[in-house]
C-alpha cells in the first residue's frame, strides 16, 4: 500500500471515530393558554437546540415551531414526522414546552420562570419506535438570573439529555 493510500485510509478512520453524529429533525411545540402565537422564548429555545446539535456534528432540520391548544400534539406530530421521514432523517424529536404565564407579570418576556415543564419524544424514523418519552420540570436557573441566557442554559441541558439518549440508541 502506497503512502498516499495509507494516509487516506487513516484519515477516513479518524473521521469515522472522531465523534457521533446523526440526521435529526426537530419540532418545538408551545402550549400556552395565554399566548396563541409562538413567543420569542420558544424561538430562543428552538435556536439553542438547533445550534447545540449542529455544533455536535449532526445534520439538523426542523419544522417551524408551532403553538397548539390542548390535544393538538398528535396532529402536528404526524405532519412533522412525515416531513422527517420524507427528508431522510434518522431521528425525529418533538419538544413540547408547557408555559404557565397566567400569574406572570410579563408573560411575553424571555424568562425561564414562564415555563412550567418540558416534555420530549424521540422517535426512530425508520421503525417508528419511540426511543424516549421524557418530562423535565423547570428549576430556578443556576446563574440566579431569569432572562434569555437562563433560557438558553436550560435548553442546552435538555439538548444534552437528548444527545445522550441518541448516543445510547445508535
Amino acid at each position: 500500500m502506497g503512502k498516499k493510500r495509507f494516509f487516506a485510509v487513516i484519515l477516513v478512520l479518524l473521521c469515522m471515530f472522531s465523534g457521533w453524529s446523526a440526521e435529526l429533525s426537530f419540532q418545538i411545540v408551545q402550549h400556552d393558554n395565554v399566548q396563541e402565537k409562538v413567543c420569542e422564548q420558544t424561538l430562543v429555545i428552538e435556536d439553542e437546540m438547533l445550534d447545540y446539535f449542529f455544533s455536535k456534528g449532526n445534520i439538523v432540520t426542523n419544522e417551524p415551531a408551532v403553538s397548539v391548544k390542548d390535544g393538538g400534539d398528535e396532529a402536528v406530530w404526524k405532519t412533522a414526522f412525515a416531513g422527517a421521514a420524507a427528508g431522510g432523517s434518522r431521528y425525529f424529536v418533538q419538544l413540547r414546552l408547557y408555559y404557565d404565564t397566567a400569574a406572570s407579570t410579563n408573560p411575553e418576556a424571555v424568562s425561564l420562570s414562564n415555563i412550567d415543564y418540558v416534555t420530549w419524544t424521540i422517535t426512530d424514523v425508520q421503525s417508528g419506535k419511540t426511543l424516549s418519552d421524557m418530562k423535565a420540570m423547570v428549576d430556578k436557573p443556576a446563574s440566579g438570573q431569569d432572562d434569555a441566557d437562563s433560557v438558553r442554559e436550560y435548553a442546552a441541558e435538555i439538548a444534552e439529555q437528548i444527545q445522550k439518549t441518541l448516543e445510547v440508541n445508535s
